[in-house]
């Protein structure tokens, strides 16, 4: 019974902290400035010097990692089998 009840907590958890998502991460001048360098024929040929560019890719978010794959949510009994 007892198995049960901490495993049941366990599980609640973890699907409560995988659904939670965390907050957007804003890019640094520096991480600017290394895409700047990477793609610096393409923004110049757009007309936008490395200080335009800089200035306006500050406020963005960066991407957001990829996620791990959902966690086995399946009841287990002392034993490891699937109840």
């Amino acid at each position: 019974m007892k198995v049960r009840s901490f495993t049941a907590i366990g599980t609640t958890i973890l699907v409560g902290l995988a659904l939670s998502s965390p907050p957007a991460l804003t890019k640094t001048a520096t991480d600017c400035q290394k895409e700047w360098r990477a793609d610096k024929a393409a923004a110049r040929a757009g007309g936008k010097t490395q200080r335009a560019y800089v200035a306006e890719c500050i406020g963005r978010a960066s991407p957001q990692p990829a996620t791990a794959p959902p966690a086995d949510t399946s009841v287990k009994d002392g034993y490891g089998n699937k109840m």
